[in-house]
C-alpha cells in the first residue's frame, strides 16, 4: 500500500468500521448509532479505496477489513461476555477431565465451522460454478474470474447463515448439504472441464 494517502485513509476507515461493529455487538443490546457509524465507515472505506485505485483499491480495503475482523474473531474465541452467561448447574465430567460442552471447545468448533470449513465449502461452490460456466461455453478465464469473485461472496454468506443457527446439528447439516450439493458437479464433471 505504498503511495496514495487515500489508500491509508481507506484502510483506517475499514479498521475503524470493524472496531465500531465489535464495540456495538459486544453490548447486551446492540447500539443502532454505533452500527450505523460502523457501516458508514466501511462504506466510506470502500468508496475511498475505489476512488483511489478502482477495483484494486476496493479489494485491498476489503482485505484490511477482513483481516481486522479475523483478528477480533480469533481473540473472541477465547472470551464469552459475562452478560450472556446463563446460570448453569455444575455437571459431571468424564474420567478424562474433558467437558465437551465448555465454552472454549464450543467456541473453537464454531470458529472452525464459520472459518476454514465454510471457506472450503464456498471454494467447492465456486469450483462448481466454474465447471457449469465452462460446460455452457464460457472460456476458462471467465470461469477462473467467477471462482475469484464467488469465494469472497459465498464465504461470508455461508458463515453468517451458520452463525444464525443455535443448534450444532443444524450447522453441520447445512454445511454438509451445501458441500454435497456442490461437490457432485465437481466430481462428476470435473475431469471433463
Amino acid at each position: 500500500m505504498a503511495g496514495g494517502g487515500l489508500m491509508w485513509l481507506a484502510a483506517a476507515l475499514a479498521v475503524a468500521g470493524i472496531l465500531l461493529l465489535r464495540a456495538s455487538w459486544a453490548r447486551p443490546v446492540r447500539s443502532t448509532p454505533l452500527n450505523l457509524c460502523a457501516w458508514l465507515a466501511l462504506l466510506a472505506a470502500a468508496i475511498v479505496g475505489g476512488v483511489e485505485a478502482g477495483a484494486w483499491g476496493m479489494a485491498v480495503t476489503a482485505l484490511v477489513a477482513t483481516g481486522a475482523a479475523m483478528l477480533l474473531l480469533a481473540k473472541a474465541v477465547f472470551e464469552q461476555p459475562r452478560w450472556k452467561r446463563p446460570a448453569k448447574q455444575p455437571r459431571e465430567v468424564d474420567g478424562s477431565g474433558n467437558d465437551p460442552k465448555t465454552g472454549l471447545s464450543r467456541g473453537i468448533v464454531t470458529f472452525l465451522l464459520a472459518g476454514p470449513v465454510a471457506l472450503a465449502v464456498s471454494t467447492l461452490f465456486a469450483l462448481a460454478a466454474r465447471i457449469a460456466l465452462i460446460a455452457t461455453g464460457a472460456s476458462e478465464a471467465d470461469g477462473n474470474v467467477a471462482v475469484l469473485g464467488l469465494v469472497p461472496l459465498v464465504w461470508p454468506i455461508l458463515a453468517f447463515a451458520l452463525l444464525m443457527f443455535e443448534r450444532r446439528t443444524t450447522q453441520f447439516l447445512v454445511t454438509g448439504a451445501v458441500a454435497i450439493a456442490t461437490l457432485l458437479p465437481v466430481v462428476l464433471v470435473g475431469g471433463q472441464a
